[in-house]
């Protein structure tokens, strides 16, 4: 399990958050296919599923989202945090990109529709901005998880190293809304609502894609109690900054 509690990136202010934002823009992946050596159609089967999945939760326009944003910024004049979500936006569709350029390349179509993201989307919109962070956050813990399984789950480079980036950008992402729910209350309810949310998603996800976790190195319990690692620091990382 990664620990990023103690990371310096906790300090950040919605600014350094933009400029993290900003200089990670000027970092993105070129995917090289020159060394791909194609996959079987095992390999095909056990991935893409599942990548066709990540790529339509990565994916959105921010509409809702950001309509929930100028609220909070109205509310709270911190008028800086729209500009820091806007670049957020930006690089969950860069991650959305990838998958599909990927999938591109072994002519695999995308998804229309996803059950697991439109019962997100639902759940984002019910409580306003907690609400939409709440939901996100626990989408990109579950990332962690899913990207290191993915990565070893073929041997092709290109996919790897998208899994790299995936990795590298999610980790601040849980901090970044970490921040944002410490401006909110993180009662003992709250957290038992964030275990609750955590683990039914979790078994939606081991149910539709355990195979994939299998294969990187996940049996059911490691699966289960690194999510929930990353779920008690981000309610560490929420109530230590707690905001006044």
């Amino acid at each position: 399990m990664i620990s990023f509690a103690k990371s310096r990136m906790n300090q950040f202010t919605y600014r350094e958050w933009i400029g993290w934002f900003a200089h990670n823009n000027d970092q993105r992946l070129a995917i090289d296919f020159s060394k791909e050596k194609g996959l079987s159609e095992e390999e095909a089967k056990l991935i893409f599923p599942s990548i066709r999945e990540f790529q339509k939760g990565e994916g959105s326009d921010g509409k809702y989202l950001l309509q929930a944003v100028d609220q909070f910024a109205c509310r709270t004049g911190m008028e800086e945090y729209r500009e820091a979500m806007e670049w957020f936006v930006k690089e969950e569709n860069w991650h959305s990109a990838y998958l599909r350029k990927f999938m591109d390349y072994y002519r695999v179509e995308v998804k229309d529709r996803s059950f697991l993201d439109q019962i997100f989307r639902k759940l984002r919109k019910a409580g306003g901005i907690k609400g939409e962070v709440t939901v996100l956050v626990t989408a990109e813990m579950i990332a962690l998880t899913y990207y290191d399984a993915l990565a070893k789950s073929t041997d092709s480079p290109a996919l790897k190293s998208i899994c790299e980036q995936m990795l590298h950008d999610e980790i601040p992402h849980i901090m970044f809304q970490s921040y944002t729910l410490s401006f909110f209350e993180n009662s003992m309810k709250d957290k038992l609502l964030r275990i609750l949310l955590m683990e039914g998603t979790l078994l939606f996800v081991w149910g539709a894609f355990r195979k994939v976790y299998l294969s990187g190195g996940y049996g059911f319990c490691r699966f289960f109690k690194e999510n929930l690692g990353y779920l008690h620091q981000s309610v560490y990382l929420a109530r230590s900054r707690r905001q006044n």
